[in-house]
């Protein structure tokens, strides 16, 4: 049976079901449309955990597509862990493999591989990529993993807007020189503290996040 090229998210069905595993790390995360992604590995959620946090990433779906192929004289099939949708129209296909499993298992891989791309070569805007633990792993993961909570807490109104007050006033200023000038009250410095969180996860207060995030990191508006 042929299968259509395109994909459905609000399908919200995986290509392939996620199998219960005693021997790694499985689950579900909550994505951005009210559908849960899958995982198989604590690679593939630190991948999710990176796409959910993207908010140039519209949706994804995890074990999105079935692509057929033939190999060594037999039919076979491949399903990528990842699909994702940007909001620039860009659609991406993801594999997510360690470093030392795809050098150990390439011979296998490739043609997994040279089918999904070969497929995808005849659809607009849409790619085929690999990410490993150097791709994943890294101080944006930790930043994203921290502040990914705070996207949807609440918040006092009052509070995000005085904090964008006080970051305008600066080229580049901190979160510790930000909360002091906010308030000298330890407890409503805490509730600051969350109020910013809150920006800095949902961009509205800007900081580059591929570094590490601390209380002395320049912020800016």
């Amino acid at each position: 049976m042929t299968m259509t090229k395109s994909t459905i998210l609000n399908d919200n069905s995986p290509a392939r079901i996620i199998p219960r595993n005693h021997r790694t790390v499985t689950g579900f995360i909550h994505g951005n449309s009210s559908t849960y992604s899958g995982f198989e590995s604590s690679l593939e959620r630190d991948a999710l955990i990176l796409t959910e946090f993207n908010l140039s990433i519209v949706d994804h779906l995890a074990q999105p597509r079935t692509f057929e192929y033939f190999y060594d004289n037999k039919n076979r099939k491949y399903t990528p862990d990842i699909f994702i949708e940007y909001s620039n129209g860009k659609k991406l296909y993801v594999e997510v493999k360690y470093r030392d499993d795809i050098r150990k298992d390439w011979a296998i891989l490739k043609p997994k591989f040279k089918a999904a791309i070969k497929e995808l070569s005849t659809e607009k805007n849409t790619r085929f990529k690999i990410w490993t633990e150097k791709e994943i792993r890294s101080p944006l993961l930790k930043n994203a993993t921290f502040l990914l909570p705070y996207r949807h807490r609440s918040f006092e109104n009052y509070q995000l807007e005085m904090i964008k007050k006080v970051v305008s006033r600066f080229n580049e200023t901190s979160p510790e020189d930000v909360i002091r000038i906010c308030s000298s009250n330890l407890e409503a410095r805490a509730e600051f503290l969350n109020t910013l969180w809150y920006a800095l996860s949902n961009q509205i207060i800007k900081a580059d996040l591929t570094r590490p995030l601390t209380m002395n990191s320049s912020i800016w508006i």
